[in-house]
């Protein structure tokens, strides 16, 4: 194991630790001292003291009269910080909690990231000043891959792809971001509908969802798919046994876990040469052949009057859909050289049999039996993640 790197603090950084500890607007932090005296700046949030200060913020987002929803936290912790700006761990530089500020990557991003409960002052340690080489999260090579990781979880999700962009791109021009309230990355379908937040707020909250979150694609569920079919068979199995925050938040583990063994088997049928039978089955380049217009759009809000789609020409098409098939595989090819997932094997004895049967069935010709034991296959790795649950 890799021994752990014990940092001098930048000055700065210790008296606003001590500033903070102090301030009366922390007032009742649970484990706010270690034994020695010091201040126990970082916990983690499962631990008994990371859970003794999750019920703190959730005492003050009360107090604030601010509802339990969406990036609640983060919002309790920018509303009772004193002073709006926090200097960096590492370099000492002071920047803003609220200004977005220009970086490297050509994106906009908050001078520091929410992290509470895990941070007392309820934000990351490292400012965006020193983010990218302190932060392993966010090395330059994790960027990467998280960059192709996410194009592998939107190129295999199900739904209107090409319609859930374009209406990306009209929040973005109004300088709104677009919160997708079931993350592509654990599983949801692409829809064109999005709640408008701010970055900062859009930056904090992530792919981690909200027992709130959960409700409400339960209720929209009922009038329209939410989750593709690769990732339904865990939804069914855990969406109504979610009670808490607490539960969402390992709901969330829970489906981003299952999307690593969807995309595994996806590759195992790529590298096995059924291209083909994926691209048919789980691809939907169809969308590709429309460009989109939405009409009287609003942005305080997210919603539109109509939503008018415009059919290219043949070429175009073609084109366009051998584009995106071609990038979707690249994109799984991509997403199965990446060793280093800190997950167990997926390739269990269980699904490698099931998956010889599917292939078996692919070989003979006979599609629908091949597709009936790839979802049985999925119900399978459901039902082992689901018994984490508990």
């Amino acid at each position: 194991m890799a021994k752990r790197i014990k940092r001098d603090w930048h000055s700065n950084f210790k008296k606003y630790m001590k500033f903070i500890a102090e301030h009366k607007n922390y007032a009742g932090m649970p484990f706010l001292y270690k034994k020695d005296g010091s201040i126990r700046w970082v916990v983690t949030r499962n631990s008994e003291a990371g859970q003794a200060r999750l019920k703190w913020w959730d005492t003050k987002r009360k107090e604030l009269g601010l509802v339990k929803g969406d990036a609640w936290i983060s919002k309790t912790a920018r509303a009772i910080h004193p002073t709006g700006e926090k200097p960096c761990q590492i370099c000492g530089t002071v920047m803003s909690l609220d200004y977005i500020y220009p970086n490297k990557r050509n994106s906009m991003s908050p001078g520091a990231m929410s992290n509470a409960p895990d941070r007392l002052d309820g934000y990351h340690t490292y400012n965006l000043c020193c983010r990218s080489k302190q932060d392993t999260g966010r090395h330059k090579s994790n960027l990467a891959r998280y960059g192709e990781d996410r194009r592998a979880y939107e190129n295999w999700s199900e739904g209107d792809w090409k319609a859930a962009s374009w209406l990306m791109k009209e929040f973005q021009k109004h300088g709104v971001s677009p919160d997708h309230l079931g993350p592509i990355s654990l599983g949801f379908s692409h829809r064109p509908k999005f709640r408008p937040l701010t970055k900062a707020a859009n930056s904090a909250r992530n792919n981690r969802m909200t027992f709130e979150d959960i409700k409400l694609l339960i209720q929209e569920e009922m009038s329209e798919p939410i989750v593709s079919a690769h990732s339904k068979p865990l939804w069914d199995l855990l969406k109504n046994k979610v009670k808490n925050d607490t539960d969402a938040l390992k709901l969330g583990k829970l489906m981003r876990e299952n999307m690593h063994h969807i995309l595994s088997i996806f590759s195992y049928l790529a590298e096995k040469r059924h291209k083909d039978f994926l691209v048919k089955n789980f691809l939907h380049p169809e969308h590709a052949n429309y460009s989109i217009k939405f009409e009287i759009f609003n942005p305080q809000t997210g919603t539109y009057k109509e939503m008018v789609k415009t059919s290219g020409t043949k070429k175009q098409y073609t084109n366009n859909a051998k584009r995106y098939i071609r990038i979707s595989l690249e994109s799984l090819k991509q997403y199965s050289l990446k060793k280093n997932r800190n997950l167990k094997k997926w390739l269990t004895s269980e699904i490698e049999n099931n998956l010889t049967q599917v292939i078996k069935h692919i070989e003979n010709g006979d599609e629908n039996k091949a597709l009936s034991k790839l979802s049985e296959t999925f119900e399978i790795v459901a039902k082992h993640l689901s018994e984490k649950f508990n």
